[in-house]
C-alpha cells in the first residue's frame, strides 16, 4: 500500500485585490490575551465582509487585529475615528465603546498586500465611511451582510477567548 500525502498550495488561496473596497461589519471578536514582543495583551478583532467575491461568487471576508485600548495612539482609537469620521469626544471615551455597535456598519477599506514565504495576505490598510454612489453621502447603515458569515459567538463550537489555555493567554 502507498502513501497518500496531501499538501496544501498556498498559492490557490483567494484574496481580494489591492485597493479601495466597500464592505460592511460582520463581527467584533474578543481574541483575549495575547503574547506580543511587548508583553502579554489584551486584543480585539474586527471582520468585514466585502461586496468583492471570488471566483464562486462567495464575498471574501477580511479582517483586523487590535490591541484593546482607547488611548489616543492607539490603533483601534485611530481605526474607529477614521471609520466614524470624527474624533472620539472625552465623555465618549470615558463613558466607554462598545465594539458591537459597529457590527452592520458599512465602511470603505483600503487593502494592501503583505507576503510571507507562505503565501500573500490581504491586509486593512486604512479606512473611511461609506459614502453612497448614488448620493455621495456618509451612508453607514447602505450595505448589508450577505448572510454567509456567522458570528465567532454564535457557532456551535464557540468558547470564550479565556477558557483556550489555563493561563489566559493565547499565542
Amino acid at each position: 500500500m502507498s502513501d497518500l500525502i496531501i499538501i496544501e498550495d498556498p498559492s490557490q488561496y483567494p484574496i481580494p485585490d489591492e485597493g479601495l473596497h466597500h464592505g460592511v461589519c460582520v463581527d467584533a471578536i474578543s481574541i483575549g490575551r495575547v503574547e506580543t514582543p511587548w508583553g502579554s495583551k489584551e486584543k480585539v478583532s474586527l471582520m468585514f465582509e466585502l461586496e468583492s467575491t471570488d471566483e464562486n461568487g462567495k464575498c471574501f471576508v477580511v479582517g483586523k487585529r487590535f490591541t484593546k485600548s482607547l488611548n489616543e495612539k492607539a490603533s483601534l482609537r485611530k481605526f474607529l475615528e477614521k471609520w466614524r469620521g470624527e474624533k472620539y469626544s472625552p465623555k465618549e471615551l470615558h463613558d466607554g465603546i462598545n465594539l458591537e455597535h459597529f457590527v452592520g456598519m458599512s465602511a470603505t477599506l483600503f487593502l494592501v498586500h503583505n507576503e510571507t514565504d507562505e503565501r500573500t495576505y490581504a491586509n486593512i490598510e486604512s479606512i473611511i465611511p461609506f459614502k453612497d454612489p448614488n448620493t455621495g453621502e456618509v451612508s453607514y447603515f447602505a450595505l448589508k451582510p450577505s448572510g454567509e458569515y456567522i458570528r465567532v459567538i454564535d457557532r456551535p463550537d464557540y468558547k470564550p477567548a479565556e477558557e483556550f489555555s489555563a493561563n489566559g493567554v493565547t499565542s
